[in-house]
């Protein structure tokens, strides 16, 4: 963001801040050079906890990928307005967009496993219900449960400084996920009975894939037939090891060793900004 008339409140506005702390702001509260914090909890964090106040700096992301700072103009528990002065990418995304598929699982352990894979930086979180799955969800509540996902996305989103907001799919069926598998340039499924590869074998010998599904099983392991069925639909079966894993567990696994193998998990890369941004 560049040129136009800058208030002399803003020259005089406190040091910039530095970027070990995002909050988030959606893209539809980003307009005419101001931006709006409006979530309840947000701004009771901004305004009670860190004692924002007009003045302050204070660098946000807005889910899209792009990081801001901007000076505080207005700080209540109504909302937080920001007066804009820059915006570049964020620096911390990965190249490789992964859908991770979970079987839904018992208790709190999916939200577990949304909050460290968020961490670790899946695009996209997408469960799904198994022939021997063992988690109940009433159909009335499921729509609930997704929200509360949602936000749990979303805190694992600012606390490891990601700028990409990942999407929280609807449960769907196993079977019906495997039509998804043509979208993506590479599909796994982790399998206890898989004896030769694992996510670096197959992508050492594949080409360097922009789109990854990852599919992991609930408490049970999945049937043989859920094994054949992904095979059909060109699903990689993958080892996570020698040792056999918790449900939850093997998400993480499944998707740091996926990581690893793209080298995902490298240092930072440093962007150079869009013209117009600097």
């Amino acid at each position: 963001m560049s040129g136009g008339f800058v208030p002399s409140w803003l020259l005089a506005a406190r040091p910039a801040m530095e970027d070990n702390e995002y909050f988030f702001a959606p893209p539809e509260s980003i307009a005419n050079g101001e931006a709006w914090i409006r979530d309840r909890d947000e701004c009771r964090h901004l305004v009670r906890v860190l004692r924002k106040r007009p003045g302050d700096r204070i660098v946000f992301a807005d889910g899209n990928g792009w990081v801001y700072e901007g000076i505080v103009r207005q700080a209540d528990l109504s909302g937080i307005r920001i007066v804009l002065l820059t915006r570049r990418p964020g620096g911390s995304e990965p190249r490789t967009l992964i859908t991770l598929v979970p079987a839904m699982l018992k208790g709190s352990r999916l939200d577990t496993v949304i909050e460290k894979t968020v961490e670790l930086g899946i695009a996209e979180l997408s469960p799904v219900w198994t022939a021997r799955t063992v988690a109940v969800v009433k159909p009335e509540d499921r729509e609930q449960k997704r929200i509360r996902w949602e936000r749990i996305a979303l805190s694992a989103m600012k606390q490891s400084l990601r700028t990409r907001l990942p999407r929280i799919a609807p449960a769907t069926d196993f079977i019906e996920t495997l039509r998804r598998v043509e979208e993506h340039d590479l599909s796994l499924i982790a399998h206890e009975g898989e004896d030769r590869d694992t996510p670096d074998t197959v992508i050492a010998r594949s080409a360097l894939p922009e789109r990854v599904l990852v599919f992991t099983g609930p408490e049970g392991g999945f049937t043989p037939e859920e094994i054949i069925a992904a095979r059909r639909h060109g699903v990689f079966p993958v080892s996570l090891g020698p040792r056999r894993l918790r449900a939850d567990t093997a998400s993480i696994v499944m998707v740091t060793q996926l990581m690893t193998a793209l080298k995902e998990l490298e240092p930072a890369r440093k962007l150079a900004l869009p013209d117009g941004d600097k």
